[in-house]
Formats: C-alpha cells, sequence, structure tokens
C-alpha cells in the first residue's frame, strides 16, 4: 500500500525505535511462558522484531508494504509480501504488533482473527497490542515537524469519534527541486470486549504497557489461545 510504503521511508525520522524496542521486550518476555517452536509476525515491517524472534524461533514474518519487507529480507530473514490468507503453513504463535489490530475498522476484526485461528496449531497463542483511549487521544494525536538537511517531514493526527487520522507530508530534495509526497493512514480504537468479542480464540491475559506515556498505559496486549 502506498501510504504504508511512505511510512517505511519516513520511520527513521519518527525517532520510535526506543519506544518499539520496550514493546518488543513485553513480547519476547510473554512469549517465554509458552511451548513455542514456531512463529509467524504478521505485520513485521523493517524486521526488527522478526530477527529478534529468528534468534529463538523458526520465524516468518509477513507484511503489506513491499518496502518494508524488502529492508527485512536484506537481513537476511524470512519475510513475505503477502497477506494473512495468503499463508498456507500453521504455528505455535501469532504476534500482531505496533497497531495492527488498530488499522482494522471493527467489521473487519473478525475476519482477521478468523484467519489467525486457522493458522494456529491446536493450543497456539496468539498475541496483539491495541492503543488504549489514552493512547490515541492523549498521546498519538497532535503534531510533528521534521527538518533535516535534505527533507522535511509534517505530521499531523486528529482522533476524533474513535478513529485516529494522520496525515503525512514529506519533501525530498532531488538535485535543485523537492519532490513533494503525502499520504493519510487510519486508525481505528477498539476496546478489549470488542476485541474480544469477535476472536474464535480465547482471551487468557492482557497486559498493559506504558511506552510514550508516564501517567497511564497507552496499549494493552492481549493473549488468546486456540482451544
Amino acid at each position: 500500500m502506498e501510504n504504508l510504503d511512505l511510512y517505511a521511508k519516513i520511520e527513521p525520522m519518527i525517532g520510535f525505535y526506543e519506544a518499539y524496542e520496550n514493546l518488543y521486550r513485553h513480547y519476547l518476555k510473554l512469549l517465554q511462558g509458552y511451548d513455542v517452536q514456531s512463529i509467524l509476525d504478521v505485520g513485521c515491517g523493517n524486521g526488527k522484531l522478526l530477527q529478534k524472534l529468528s534468534e529463538k524461533y523458526r520465524a516468518t514474518g509477513i507484511d503489506i508494504s513491499a518496502k518494508m519487507v524488502a529492508i527485512a529480507c536484506e537481513k537476511g530473514l524470512d519475510a513475505r509480501h503477502c497477506r494473512l490468507e495468503e499463508v498456507r503453513e500453521t504455528f505455535d504463535a501469532i504476534v500482531a504488533v505496533a497497531d495492527v489490530l488498530n488499522y482494522m475498522e471493527a467489521e473487519t476484526l473478525q475476519p482477521f482473527l478468523e484467519q489467525v485461528f486457522s493458522r494456529l496449531n491446536p493450543g497456539g497463542i496468539f498475541l496483539a497490542d491495541i492503543n488504549t483511549w489514552h493512547g490515541f487521544a492523549e498521546v498519538a494525536a497532535g503534531s510533528m515537524n521534521v527538518d533535516e538537511e535534505e527533507c522535511f517531514l509534517a505530521i499531523d493526527a486528529e482522533f476524533e469519534e474513535d478513529v485516529l487520522q494522520t496525515d503525512i507530508v514529506y519533501f525530498e530534495q532531488k538535485g535543485s527541486c523537492y519532490t513533494r509526497e503525502s499520504a493519510t493512514i487510519m486508525q481505528y480504537y477498539h476496546s478489549v470486549d470488542e476485541v474480544a468479542a469477535r476472536s474464535p480464540m480465547k482471551l487468557i491475559g492482557m497486559q498493559d504497557v506504558s511506552l510514550f506515556s508516564m501517567e497511564e498505559s497507552d496499549k494493552t496486549i492481549l493473549i488468546f489461545q486456540k482451544a
């Protein structure tokens, strides 16, 4: 998708890597409590988590951004440019990290969770994080400008009626001229109960996480299990 490919380009400018590393640590610690040999990283992005997973598990990653997958493959990782319904293997665990569920509208959650269910081995687990209301309204919403030597980035995010709309404008110098790219990314607030109600798997645990806020949690990691 074009907007996610643009995000792949601007990701190093945003400065979220430290927060993501913290989030990855939570996932890796939670996974230690289960018998996992094989794992699928849905929305693997540039492969930072996939690389850590590959050190311990038979790990595969998928993403719908061709640019992100290319970055992951350059690291020697098993990353594929495809959607979940195109995956034919089954796994002991599946993870969807860093807002994957929040990119889905409510009506698309259940079909996705059913796809997860079908690709889990019996007793397999699914871990995914969702943004809390605080995470959207007080952390994600707002504006950001990044001015570097040959490029300029402007981000404006507004949270209204359970929807976060993020508008991105990116300028990059090419010789004596500048190119301009823009995209809009939509994210949707889902409560824990709403996600659990749409899942064919059983919600067996959750963990609140504070990545950007000292006041209260901005994410909740959900743990589902296939019976």
